[in-house]
């Protein structure tokens, strides 16, 4: 007995390792392998790296190790970007994962599911991911109830209409994620039964109605609340609040509704650590948020609150203040503390004045972003910035700064990545003699007093992305000064005194976007490598640009000045050498940048014919040839150019009659005076057809014959004679 009992359990454990030996279950495999067939329909390439029995070891894929049953499937952004169609995968598939506990599907281009209602089966199911997808229809996701269920993330999608009524169902969610969507409606009937929410975020969405302030303030269990960004109307008292003892995170930012100031002193029973009441139509600072002690975060931007900053609010918060356009008034603000751990401050587009305060760097050592752009401070810039170590953002523009910029915070001030000063009434030189900038990406000094040449110090600045130093009193020869800037995305030099050719380092800044050389003293040719610039050549230059919301600048285009910001400033390509002295004929090379969408040349002495090869830049919306010696007839060939907007080739010495295809057809006179030989629609001067053909003394053969008959016979007169 005792044998044959020991023989049954040996065999039991053997067929136990024979089961374990190809590491998962064969039908959970066979399940996977049909999803990965549907995620690559028709022609994908994902998950090719999948191979063996194993599929515990498979890519996404995490199983439970002592069944070898699949519980987690975390499949983010695997689908093929390519594909023309978007992935609808059947939900069956996922139901046969009986112990999954985690779905995460994140960007696979997923524009709903299909049977929804199967995943309901999977009773041990906490988590469902499928943020930053193409879903629309909300009836895709009805589900069921899953008891389970504890984390939904749906944000990024193309929801519409209601929060759909069956994702209400799951009572037990604790966090639930829909933001950056299209929904709209009043929320309060879905959150009133989710009692166990912890963290809501509902930002960037169009809900409207009364902000749901009862419903919120049922939820006893809550931590986090996000509503930002949406349109909510009325006026709302925060002191619904007062009893969420758990509350930490708020923000109801960017909505249409006014937050009262409270007339009777309330005390809260949480303690936030982060709270954003911008653009909430404030006009007195709630007095409330004084008590708030443990304050990481506290944002009031775009507000209409006045008077003096209190110093208990750089006490308060320990890392990032933002006050910006207010109507704040007096000097900067000071702790009244020996100093404030603040990381960021921004108190942009306020009415402070007066000196910086010459020890700030010891007041606020810990800053790493500093915004105190468009205020009326003055004085000199303090030397003590060089202290600030960890100082990444330093934004002082449009202020009345006056003297030279300290060597110091241009020396030793190693992690600055942003530099903004301009206009301003600085002097001196653009940056000091031996400054080094190794991690700087954005220079912004234009419209100051600073002299000199091109810094020689930017050579060391490797990764900067951005240089504005228009409009300051920069000269000698560029070419001479200028280095190559390996990373440089937008370079603008307009408006200075520099002299000499254009610099054929430019050609190697192949990365480079937008150009601005316009309003100098420059000779020569355009250089015939400009083609080597790929970035005006490349079909998706957008890619290249490593935007960041900090980018941000001024650009003229299509005869009217443009302000560009984040995400946009990766899309602009164009070139602006207007108001030069440019001789010569346009290259061909400068044609063959198929991506530019802005060119201006105008206003130089360049020759020659307009070439028929600017067909070749299709992307073109804006051309302007102006007030150049230009000659011979206009290219009909520019017909081709359809995206054409703006064109100004007056003032040349241009003749013929104008061609009227195409986008050309579209353009009035302006763009055409100034050519006494041009003729024809819609210039006034009509075309004479005999003259628009050159004379021609012999027509033909016969009149040829019977003009050169009495030549010969006079001629053999004088002979005879």
């Amino acid at each position: 007995m005792g044998i044959t009992f020991t023989y049954n359990f040996f065999f039991l454990f053997l067929l136990l390792m024979c089961l374990k030996c190809h590491g998962c279950m064969d039908e959970e495999r066979d399940a996977l392998l049909q999803i990965k067939s549907s995620i690559n329909s028709p022609q994908g390439t994902a998950f090719s790296s999948w191979y063996g029995q194993d599929c515990c070891q498979w890519e996404g894929v995490e199983c439970n190790p002592s069944t070898t049953r699949v519980i987690r499937i975390s499949f983010h952004h695997r689908r093929d970007q390519s594909l023309p169609e978007l992935w609808y995968p059947n939900a069956t598939l996922f139901a046969q994962f009986k112990d999954l506990q985690e779905l995460e599907l994140p960007g696979n281009q997923i524009g709903g599911l299909i049977s929804p209602n199967e995943l309901g089966r999977l009773q041990q199911l906490q988590k469902i991911d499928v943020h930053d997808n193409s879903i629309q229809v909300g009836s895709h996701l009805c589900w069921g109830k899953i008891p389970s269920l504890r984390f939904l993330d749906l944000s990024t999608n193309k929801l519409e209409g209601d929060i759909p009524k069956c994702l209400c169902e799951n009572l037990r969610v604790k966090e639930l994620f829909l933001s950056d969507n299209l929904l709209i409606g009043n929320i309060g009937t879905c959150l009133r039964n989710m009692t166990s929410l912890e963290y809501v975020d509902l930002s960037d969405n169009s809900f409207n109605g009364s902000f749901p302030s009862l419903p919120i303030s049922n939820l006893t269990n809550i931590q986090s609340v996000i509503l930002s960004g949406n349109e909510f109307k009325g006026r709302i008292s925060l002191s619904h609040f007062a009893n969420l003892s758990r509350l930490s995170y708020l923000d109801i930012s960017w909505n249409s509704m006014e937050v009262e100031t409270e007339s009777i002193t309330w005390v809260p029973s949480f303690n936030l650590s982060v709270l954003n009441l911008a653009a909430c139509n404030l006009k007195i600072i709630p007095s409330f948020i004084s008590s708030q002690r443990h304050l990481e975060s506290l944002d009031l931007s775009y507000n209409s609150l006045i008077g003096k900053i209190p110093s208990w609010m750089l006490d308060n918060v320990s890392k990032k203040l933002q006050l910006r356009r207010n109507g704040f008034i007096g000097p900067f603000p000071k702790s009244s503390q020996n100093s404030s751990q603040l990381s960021g401050l921004d108190i942009s587009d306020n009415f402070l004045s007066g000196s910086f305060p010459e020890d700030i760097g010891l007041n606020i050592p810990e800053l790493r972003y500093l915004n105190a752009s468009w205020n009326n401070f003055s004085g000199r810039l303090p030397p003590s910035f060089v202290r600030m170590k960890q100082l990444l953002l330093l934004e002082l523009s449009g202020n009345q700064f006056h003297g030279e910029i300290p060597y110091g915070m241009t020396s030793n001030m190693s992690s600055l990545e942003y530099l903004g000063l301009s206009r301003n009434n600085l002097t001196g030189d653009v940056l000091p003699k031996n400054s080094s900038l190794p991690k700087l990406r954005w220079l912004y000094l234009h419209r100051n007093h600073l002299t000199g040449n091109f810094p020689d110090s930017l050579s060391k600045s490797m990764d900067l992305l951005l240089a504005d130093i228009r409009e300051t009193d920069m000269s000698g020869e560029l070419s001479s000064y200028l280095h190559v800037l390996p990373q440089i995305r937008v370079l603008l030099l307009g408006g200075n005194n520099f002299e000499g050719e254009i610099p054929q380092q430019l050609c190697q800044m192949r990365h480079l976007h937008v150009l601005d050389l316009s309003r100098n003293n420059l000779s020569g040719g355009i250089p015939k490598c400009i083609d080597n610039i790929t970035s005006w050549t490349n079909e998706t230059p957008g890619l290249n640009f490593p935007w960041d919301p900090w980018t941000t600048f001024e650009f003229n285009a299509k005869g009217v000045s443009y302000t560009y910001r984040g995400r946009s400033t990766s899309y602009l390509l164009a070139i602006d050498m207007s108001l030069n002295r440019l001789t010569g004929t346009i290259p061909l090379q400068m044609t063959q940048l198929n991506q530019i969408h802005t060119l201006n040349l105008s206003n130089n002495l360049l020759t020659g014919q307009i070439p028929i090869t600017f067909a070749n830049m299709t992307m073109l919306e804006s051309l302007n040839l102006s007030r150049n010696i230009l000659s011979g007839k206009v290219p009909q060939e520019l017909r081709a150019l359809r995206f054409l907007e703006t064109f100004d080739i007056s003032f040349n010495n241009l003749s013929g009659k104008l061609p009227l295809e195409g986008q050309l057809g579209t353009f009035d006179k302006k763009s055409y005076m100034g050519n006494p030989g041009l003729c024809g629609p819609p210039l006034d001067k009509e075309c004479d057809e005999v003259l628009e053909k050159p004379p021609s003394f012999f027509p033909n053969k016969a009149t040829t014959y019977t003009l050169l008959q009495p030549s010969l016979c006079a001629i053999l007169l004088l002979f005879l004679e």
